[in-house]
């Protein structure tokens, strides 16, 4: 067989494999993609999706550039198929945007977006709050899964050293507040939170905050589930307002710094 390029340009890091995955270069680091090979239980579509993703969050991919998808069919060593799907994905999650008749850019996020879908994350919270409170205070089954939670993030956070693991933290925060949403009983409310995707946005903060920040936002999630635990509706209002006001804090910041550079 022949080598595979060891050209580091952007298009030139990855070739086209005989089994629809690319080769991994000497000495260089195998991609997910390539581990497909190896019998991982993720499709192309999952694996494309969390490269593309990943190139997002790096700047790979910068804010606003149109997305070559022959380009990224050779940089991740898969056919067009698989990668607009994931393309697709990352449209529901708004990262990326379609372009009419042209494909597809990855998408700017303005600050002032962030504040618009916070304010709406904590009206649903502070709304729901005593039913929450109530619920979960009654519930063994709920304060399992949220104890889970709460566990095994923060022994992720405090050793996450790649962009994966750190984009687990997230899904982790992710599914806390769709628990707490689950507490509520209304499965109405529970769509409608999931289509704010707020913590689609906390990505933004991978290399640009520091890991006790991280820290932080799960203890906050602690002192929210100790109110619903011991059912104090009030108390969990104010942890609430204190979480979301901190994270959309720390988001807004990075994209202000972000435009001014």
């Amino acid at each position: 067989r022949k080598g595979a390029s060891t050209s580091t340009g952007w298009a030139e890091q990855m070739r086209p494999g005989g089994n629809g995955t690319a080769a991994a270069a000497p000495g260089r680091e195998e991609t997910p993609i390539e581990a497909a090979k190896r019998g991982g239980n993720d499709t192309l579509v999952d694996l494309a999706y969390r490269c593309i993703r990943r190139d997002i969050i790096e700047e790979v991919l910068p804010a606003g550039e149109k997305i070559n998808l022959s380009l990224l069919c050779q940089r991740y060593g898969v056919s067009p198929t698989p990668i607009k799907q994931a393309l697709n994905r990352l449209m529901m999650e708004r990262l990326v945007e379609g372009i009419p008749r042209k494909g597809y850019r990855v998408r700017r996020v303005h600050w002032r977006e962030i504040d618009e879908l916070f304010e709406l994350r904590m009206m649903m919270e502070l709304y729901f709050a005593p039913r929450v409170a109530q619920a979960v205070s009654c519930s063994t089954l709920l304060q399992k899964k949220l104890e889970e939670n709460l566990r095994e993030n923060m022994e992720l956070v405090e050793t996450f050293s790649s962009p994966e693991e750190y984009f687990r933290t997230y899904e982790l925060d992710q599914q806390f507040h769709e628990l707490y949403i689950t507490a509520s009983g209304s499965q109405t409310a529970l769509q409608m939170y999931r289509q704010l995707n707020t913590h689609t946005y906390a990505a933004y903060l991978f290399g640009k905050q520091p890991r006790g920040k991280t820290v932080e936002g799960i203890e906050e999630h602690r002192d929210m589930y100790r109110a619903m635990r011991e059912g104090d509706a009030e108390a969990l209002r104010q942890q609430v307002k204190r979480h979301n006001e901190n994270a959309r804090t720390k988001i807004q910041m990075v994209l202000k710094l972000h435009d001014l550079t």
